[in-house]
């Protein structure tokens, strides 16, 4: 469903405590200009459904809490792209998949997970109970290895990570992006903690540097020097001879004028996105994919100094 992967590659849903509709146009342009584009707030909470119906046309907003099918059916009649229900409720789910929204239910024990899956869901919600909750989704990611998990509370930008690094996380409900009460949002602060939160996420770290040579012998000698100098043990790699992971000596011309940079990632898929968003473009013939489907690696269409540039997962 296009909307789940719209939520991997957010990977943060903005949480809004306190909704005010006056305020959704301006905060979500706020939040966009850092990079984020979904939002979730609990349908219960004073003025939630306004604030749905003025948030939609900007930004992919969930409905949380929804214990009835009349609130599912509000919330969606308001716009929302997603829904959480309470618990593993059939009329919801079945009123939802009817508009092809997604409908994610809280999901707390095993057995909750198997009703979901029994009714078809492939990704569902579970709320961290402190700082137990990488260990209880561990054991859920473990009894069910194809389900997915939507992380809808309880996570701020400091521990989003614990749930993040695990590929069956869809998303994480982050909080205190948004000021809480909202009527008075400062938009720069909104977009910094916004920027902020993403980078934390992407977690970028230099890899390698990349030296193109114009054959095998020359890139022997190339890497040699670099294990004599500073002892970066050499390696052959097939393609490359390595001076330990630091330097990446290529044995013929490749990327770049002078060479390639690698820039490690967190998470591959979600840093395309994101560097996409700020205009960046990627060469896709270049890509690499895991076994299971997920981006390994991909280079930027321009160079950056002579060098091509790639993006790498950890």
């Amino acid at each position: 469903m296009k909307t789940l992967q719209q939520l991997y590659k957010n990977g943060i849903v903005v949480f809004i405590q306190t909704p005010n509709a006056a305020q959704a146009a301006p905060l979500a342009q706020a939040l966009q200009a850092g990079g984020l584009s979904c939002v979730l707030t609990a349908f219960d909470a004073p003025g939630a459904e306004a604030f749905i119906r003025a948030a939609s046309p900007f930004l992919l907003a969930g409905a949380g809490n929804i214990r009835t099918p009349q609130e599912a059916q509000d919330a969606l009649k308001a716009g929302a792209g997603f829904i959480i229900s309470a618990d593993v409720n059939p009329e919801i789910i079945r009123l939802c998949a009817e508009k092809n929204i997604p409908a994610l239910p809280e999901c707390r024990t095993s057995a909750d997970v198997q009703a979901a899956a029994g009714l078809g869901l492939t990704a569902v919600s579970f709320s961290p109970d402190g700082a137990n909750g990488p260990a209880a989704l561990n054991a859920l990611c473990a009894d069910f290895p194809d389900m997915r998990f939507f992380i809808s509370g309880g996570v701020t930008a400091d521990t989003m990570n614990a749930y993040l690094s695990h590929k069956a996380v869809l998303a994480c409900a982050v909080e205190e992006i948004v000021n809480n009460p909202p009527a008075d949002q400062d938009a720069a602060a909104v977009t910094r903690r916004a920027k902020e939160a993403v980078l934390k996420m992407l977690a970028f770290e230099l890899r390698h540097v990349g030296i193109n040579t114009p054959d095998a012998q020359t890139a022997d000698e190339t890497a040699g020097a670099f294990e004599k100098l500073f002892g970066f043990k050499k390696e052959d790699r097939g393609g490359a001879y390595f001076a330990a992971d630091y330097i990446e000596v290529m044995k013929k011309q490749f990327y770049g004028t002078h060479g390639h940079i690698a820039v490690a990632t967190a998470n591959a898929d979600r840093a395309a996105y994101q560097l996409e968003r700020a205009g960046a473009r990627f060469n896709w013939d270049s890509a690499g994919y895991n076994p299971d489907g997920r981006l390994r690696v991909v280079y930027l269409q321009d160079e950056i100094g002579g060098f091509a540039v790639h993006i790498l997962q950890k």
